[in-house]
């Protein structure tokens, strides 16, 4: 933004003028400004561990536990999971009527409830039922409530809020399972269940008593610019006033919302497709499955530093072209993929899909953020959120048919690398200018 300064950055409040590039990239988000980052990546950790990597566990010890087909449950858990795009929708909708905090608690409650009762409900139609009601509720505080939060706390140093925060999705690959095998391990399916809903009571006490939907309401200002006492108090009656001049109608008849959402989706589709076939990958070139195991998990921690920096590098050079590197990175991951992999391709391939495991969720949000006010952010997050669901849910069909018609992985990551260059353009022509306050 050059020498853009904060009065033009934060329309209707005459804030003090300062260079914004001499902050921009800093992280001086002050201390209630770190609250709400910590809290989000705490939602995040939870949310992606609950819904996806926790089931590495859950499933083999509740089809234990209670006689279940381990398989059935398996094949359930994708369809219970869609409930995720539903709560993209419905989640905002509650969020832009009640605040990203009313959400945000209403859903730690109720999907924490559901979440321990998985190991009392001892059937296969009990599981699903419950796991889709987590899948609704944890996406809704952590991928609807959270994000509205860090839109309204960072408005333009969005992306490098998000790069911390992502850290904690990128460290729950590396740690949910473990926790969660640590409290089965101690506490048997039953009560070691209830792990993960008591870290959830606590994230409710402390959303509960320090997260305020905007900074304004915590005497705070947005991206921690100076201003004065006046001055916030004029912001906060100003966003408390807002009226979202978008329809649903309109947003959808937004060609740019669509490029959001078909562009994210098709680079959640290489992530998948990537992640979800990593182990089996390695197995077929000669690994153990233990040491395919570690393997991924060396990457998960290579990309806890990593959510960092590719939130830094979106406030450094423009969402747009950070998103346009970024599928072209998982370009040349899925490159190194194609051929028989040897320790040096290998271990370059293990470090850039690791590096990149945050990314997606930073850029995506960052990119709707940039384009629209921050109490606008929600509405228009609440219809690309569930575009990029559908179109992520196709990653095991184009998967499956790579792996079956066109010659095993090989085809497979070459399918996939055609869906990251559609990214690459898709994303190169959304316009990201912002639209007027």
């Amino acid at each position: 933004m050059g020498e853009e300064t904060a009065n033009s950055v934060y329309s209707g409040v005459s804030v003090t003028s300062v260079p914004y590039k001499s902050f921009e990239r800093k992280s001086n988000f002050g201390g209630r400004g770190w609250a709400i980052i910590i809290i989000e990546a705490a939602l995040l950790w939870i949310s992606s561990g609950s819904v996806v990597h926790g089931l590495n566990i859950i499933l083999p010890v509740v089809s234990s536990a209670y006689g279940l087909d381990y398989t059935v449950l398996l094949g359930w858990a994708t369809p219970a999971s869609w409930a995720s795009i539903l709560a993209g929708f419905l989640g905002a909708k509650v969020c832009e009527r009640k605040g990203p905090k009313f959400l945000i608690l209403i859903s730690l409650s109720i999907g924490g409830l559901c979440f321990g009762l998985l190991g009392t409900w001892g059937t296969t139609t009990g599981f699903v039922t419950l796991f889709s009601i987590v899948c609704f509720f944890d996406s809704s505080f952590a991928y609807v409530g959270g994000p509205s939060l860090i839109a309204n706390w960072f408005p333009r140093k969005k992306g490098l809020a998000l790069g911390w925060c992502t850290m904690g999705q990128t460290f729950s690959t590396a740690t949910y399972v473990p926790f969660l095998a640590f409290m089965f391990a101690t506490f048997g399916v039953q009560k070691g269940m209830w792990g993960i809903p008591a870290v959830m009571l606590v994230m409710f006490l402390v959303v509960a008593f320090v997260a305020t939907n905007t900074p304004e309401q915590s005497g705070c200002t947005p991206d921690n610019v100076p201003m004065t006492a006046l001055e916030i108090e004029e912001g906060r009656r100003e966003q408390e006033a807002y009226v979202c001049p978008f329809t649903t109608r309109q947003l959808l008849g937004m060609k740019d919302v669509w490029f959001m959402g078909l562009s994210f989706g098709g680079i959640y589709i290489v992530i998948v497709g990537l992640l979800s076939q990593l182990v089996p990958r390695l197995m077929a070139i000669g690994y153990d499955q233990g040491t395919a195991i570690l393997y991924l998990s060396v990457a998960a921690i290579a990309g806890v530093p990593g959510a960092y920096l590719w939130g830094w590098l979106s406030q450094k050079i423009g969402i747009k072209k950070c998103a346009i590197a970024y599928a072209l990175w998982y370009t040349a991951a899925l490159i190194l993929n194609i051929f028989e992999l040897n320790t040096v391709t290998l271990w370059i391939s293990l470090l850039m899909i690791g590096e990149a495991l945050g990314g997606a969720t930073n850029m995506s949000m960052s990119i709707v953020a940039e384009k629209f006010p921050r109490r606008a952010f929600v509405k228009a997050w609440g219809i690309v959120n569930p575009i990029q669901s559908v179109v992520r849910c196709c990653a095991f069909a184009i998967l499956a048919f790579g792996l079956a018609n066109l010659g095993g992985y090989s085809g497979a990551y070459c399918l996939l690398a055609v869906v990251a260059i559609i990214s690459v353009v898709l994303i190169w022509k959304t316009d990201t200018t912002p639209i007027a306050q």
